[in-house]
């Protein structure tokens, strides 16, 4: 039905990639997006485990982590032989942080999903959208593949659409790979036979409001037979990279990656990567990960310290030139560990699994964490589980946001055999006061106000009365308190409205309390308007009301002059109007007989 699948789990380790590529997500079984790397996100290199994630109801045979990706607080990981809607139909897990605990939030299956579907085969996520996989799905034709959007509101999780090539035929597995941008995501077709049998294609969907629509098929300009273009692929804004593992470039399955670049709708190939030591079997582009300017493709199979060890290469672009810029090798790499079977890059820093390293038994698996320092980079720690065993596989997935990590491990037992596990790595905590971003920075599992703290605080909301950051009115960095007397903690909501402010004691904004009635709230701005006064029951002035049609603004004054009405659509009076020259008039002291010259009575 697919190789992913049905292969040995010691196959599955060496040749399935989990690519992380990006900018504003983070990463997958064959990848996704990440977030930029800060001075901050880095202060800790040594991470340590923080949780494993099992999937609630998680069963024998489930591969539970055969994919994975995160951003921020929320971690996605893929069960495709989950058997809830099927055999083998496949489900997604989502886990949300909370502190530095990790629950699960939903379980994600497709609304038309069936037997043998492979559903959660790949995840990719960027903020509130999922993109998941289903490789072997039969809705165009049998196992040509699909992919499913899924959109969060709040801690709800809906399907948003369902993913599938315009020509899409049997066998093409659309869905292999996903990367997702924003509302840009790019999905796998490893063996789409368009060019050639099995010669690969990638397909870039673009969301309009709620809407998907197909906006472009990657192909490469040298595909050939069993290349397998779309094993890997990966998006950063407009850039997105497509692995072809089998492509014969340098030798047969030496592997190559291909960057490909959009400009207004249309997509064109901008660059070939390949390895400067490329040799037979490396299977170059089994991962790729890209991030800005950066791109990262493994190559798990290339004998760098032993025989098929593994490795991993950097790439940099300069203008629309891209170079290498490194090759990353395990320090203690034994042969066959396979590193580069999944890689994902944030910034300056990537995580690259090994799953056949044996370390905690045969083919327990492993990850490694890389640092770049201007245009070097250097191990900075190997990650393993805490019950790692053999045949684990840990390290076929692989998944970067800020300075958490998250590692799939499909072949763990803990709920059965192969029923699979995730395990999440952040470093130790910071103590209160010092600066975060996330939850994971702090020792205390709480990040308020941009400040480690001792307590949750009201979650930083910003319409209580305490606060634990002193930009946001503590006493004190870390230490959560009452916000300082006369900060405001509701604005005023309308002209009638009062702003309340705290008063330095309770940690509680005072009630809502509005303007007295009768309170003028917006004055005469003329003679024909009135002044509108509040109601007492209302944080709204009442609408602006214009004095009615023939209400006098201005009364006559003298036998020449004449009275002014107001018009009914006008704040302002009519212009001072007098009777024609010549009019007859009655003045002076003796009220005798005369003519109106200038609006003034002549005797």
């Amino acid at each position: 039905m697919n190789v992913g699948v049905t292969t040995s789990y010691a196959l599955l380790a060496a040749v399935v990639t989990v690519a992380i590529p990006a900018c504003d997500t983070i990463a997958s079984r064959h990848e996704d997006l990440p977030l930029p790397t800060s001075a901050l996100q880095l202060a800790s290199l040594v991470a340590t485990q923080q949780a494993e994630l099992l999937a609630g109801g998680g069963d024998d045979f489930d591969t539970f982590g055969g994919a994975v990706a995160i951003s921020g607080d929320t971690a996605l990981v893929g069960a495709s032989r989950d058997d809830d809607m099927g055999s083998d139909a496949g489900a997604v897990y989502v886990f949300a942080r909370s502190g530095t605990s990790w629950i699960q939030q939903a379980k994600l299956t497709a609304a038309d999903g069936g037997s043998n579907d492979n559903f959660g085969f790949s995840v990719a996520l960027s903020g509130n959208t999922a993109v998941v996989g289903a490789i072997a799905d039969d809705d165009v034709t049998s196992d040509a593949g699909a992919a499913y959007v899924f959109v969060r509101s709040g801690t709800t999780w809906s399907q948003q659409a369902k993913l599938t090539a315009a020509d899409g035929t049997s066998n093409d597995q659309l869905g292999f790979s996903i990367a997702v941008s924003g509302d840009t995501a790019v999905v796998g077709a490893v063996n789409d036979d368009d060019r050639a049998e099995h010669a690969g294609s990638a397909y870039v969907f673009v969301r309009s409001g709620t809407t998907w629509t197909q906006q472009a098929k990657l192909i490469a300009t040298d595909t050939a037979a069993f290349d397998q273009l779309g094993w890997s692929v990966a998006v950063s804004g407009d850039t997105a990279v497509v692995g072809a593992r089998l492509h014969d470039d340098a030798n047969t399955d030496s592997g190559s990656a291909y960057v490909f670049v959009r400009g207004g709708t249309s997509w064109t190939q901008q660059a070939k990567l390949t390895a400067g030591d490329a040799a037979t079997g490396d299977t170059f582009g089994a991962a790729v990960a890209v991030s800005g300017t950066t791109a990262v493709v493994g190559a798990p199979l290339t004998d760098a310290n032993a025989a098929d060890s593994g490795s991993a290469y950097v790439f940099t672009r300069s203008g629309t030139s891209w170079t290498q810029q490194a090759k990353l090798t395990a320090a203690d790499a034994g042969a066959s560990d396979s590193l580069g079977a999944a890689a994902a890059l944030d910034g300056d820093t990537v995580v690259v699994g090994a799953p056949n390293d044996g370390d905690l038994g045969a083919a327990s698996g492993s990850a490694y964490v890389f640092t770049r320092s201007g245009t070097s980079w250097t191990q900075q720690t190997k990650l393993t589980a805490s019950d790692g065993a053999a045949v684990d596989l840990f390290g076929t997935s692989v998944a970067v946001s800020g300075s958490t990590s998250l590692i799939g491990a499909p072949g763990h037992d803990d709920l059965g055999p192969s029923s699979g596990s995730a395990y999440v790595y952040a470093p130790p905590g910071a103590g209160n006061g010092a600066a975060c971003t996330t939850s994971a920075n702090c020792a205390s599992g709480f990040c308020i106000d941009g400040v480690c703290c001792n307590t949750a605080c009201g979650g930083g909301d910003p319409t209580d009365c305490q606060a634990c950051g002193v930009v946001a009115g503590a006493a004190v960095d870390g230490t959560c308190a009452a916000t300082a007397a006369g900060t405001v903690c509701r604005a005023a909501a309308g002209a009638c409205d009062v702003a309340e402010t705290c008063n330095g004691t309770s940690t509680s904004c005072p009630s809502d309390v509005l303007t007295a009635a009768g309170t003028v709230c917006r004055t005469s701005a003329g003679a024909c308007d009135a002044a509108e006064h509040c109601t007492g029951s209302s944080a709204a002035c009442p609408s602006d009301a214009l004095a009615g049609a023939g209400t006098v603004c201005r009364a006559a004054v003298g036998s020449c002059d004449l009275a002014e009405s107001c018009t009914g659509g006008s704040a302002a009076c009519p212009s001072n109007q007098h009777k024609p020259d010549l009019s007859l008039c009655i003045g002076g002291l003796l009220g005798l007989p005369g003519l109106c010259l200038g609006g003034v009575c002549v005797l």
